[in-house]
């Protein structure tokens, strides 16, 4: 089985000059990637464009027909961070068609894993509106997908962003379906994402941030995989990772204050897809999200897919961090391992199933 990409060049119809999340973005990094061959090794998986009730299982109604409406009528912006243009709708759909295709091709088993290189990003994108660039929450729609035409109940979503993936949060923050896990610098940009944030209601227990303080490096990172992803999968036994990959968190990249290197983006990776080989059969799903140094994200880019095709080799430029995380991660660790208690395995009960004799007192 190999691995497998969706990518389709009408993207480059909704863009900003003045944006960093521009076509020139993605264009280049597929540019790249042909130039290095690593394309050749991989298989191209023709997208299907899905209807818009697939839209509306992590949005409402309101708010798609409002993106279908400012875009027709050429409106500029949808929010004070993310752009219009006429093709804006139908792109947005695109993009998250890109996460579905992706997932089909890997749930019925036409490649082991597979990256969606589409835009708009999605991983800010709320189910009533837009921030951060994006439109429509692409890997929310592809976990719902799966859900809905695969009847899976158990879902894991890793956000590797440098910022917060506060849409992604929100709309599976009471759900016991889906286990979100965000690394992201803290404090940072959209001001959310806090260690003590673990959800509520059935989703009490689902929902970790990872907070990386400044400067946080690969073994920052790997540290916060092995002591929470690795034991949290462990417990839930997802039937299908998702991960919403963001290249901002190299040291390159001025959107953030992180210190990944390409080599940290090879390692995460191979541990995420050793991670799917032993807990679900393979089925891994990668979705772009984030990266504006061009040159860092293109070797990084690289590196992750040199890692999901077993290959050892990669270019890394600019080599590790020079710099020390500020502080460890240690408060964060702390409070998420406490957290877990609140998650239920498969075939346990969950902490609010348990039944508490609370005793009626009369005067």
């Amino acid at each position: 089985m190999i691995t497998g990409f969706v990518n389709d060049s009408s993207f480059s119809q909704h863009t900003h000059p003045e944006s960093p999340e521009s076509a020139i973005r993605l264009e280049k990094l597929i540019e790249y990637l042909n130039k290095s061959k690593v394309l050749d090794s991989l298989e191209k998986i023709k997208i299907e464009t899905i209807p818009w009730e697939y839209i509306l299982g992590s949005h409402t109604k309101h708010y798609v027909d409002k993106v279908i409406k400012f875009s027709k009528d050429q409106k500029k912006r949808i929010s004070v961070d993310t752009y219009l243009t006429p093709f804006a709708a139908d792109l947005a759909r695109l993009g998250a068609s890109g996460a579905v295709t992706s997932t089909k091709a890997v749930l019925e088993g036409n490649v082991q894993n597979a990256f969606s290189l589409m835009r708009p990003v999605g991983h800010h994108a709320h189910s009533t509106h837009a921030m951060g660039y994006c439109i429509f929450n692409n890997v929310a729609i592809a976990a719902n997908y799966a859900m809905r035409e695969y009847k899976l109940d158990r879902i894991m979503i890793i956000d590797l962003d440098a910022h917060h993936g506060n849409g992604t949060e929100q709309i599976f923050y009471a759900s016991d379906e889906v286990l979100f896990v965000s690394f992201h610098q803290h404090p940072w940009f959209p001001g959310t994402g806090d260690y003590f944030r673990s959800g509520t209601e059935a989703g009490l227990g689902y929902n970790y941030n990872i907070a990386m303080p400044t400067w946080s490096n690969n073994e920052s990172y790997m540290r916060g995989f092995s002591e929470i992803v690795v034991p949290l999968a462990e417990k839930f036994k997802p039937q299908l990772i998702l991960v919403s990959m963001g290249y901002d968190a190299h040291w390159m990249d001025h959107s953030s204050v992180l210190g990944l290197s390409v080599s940290g983006y090879y390692d995460l990776t191979k541990a995420i897809k050793d991670l799917a080989s032993s807990i679900c059969s393979d089925r891994l799903v990668f979705v772009l999200e984030g990266g504006y140094n061009l040159k860092s994200t293109q070797e990084s880019l690289a590196a992750t897919f040199n890692a999901l095709t077993g290959q050892s080799k990669f270019t890394d430029t600019f080599g590790l961090c020079p710099n020390k995380p500020v502080a460890p991660l240690d408060q964060s660790i702390i409070h998420l391992k406490g957290s877990m208690e609140f998650m239920k395995g498969v075939g346990e009960k969950g902490f609010y199933d348990i039944p508490v004799e609370v005793p009626y007192i009369t005067e």
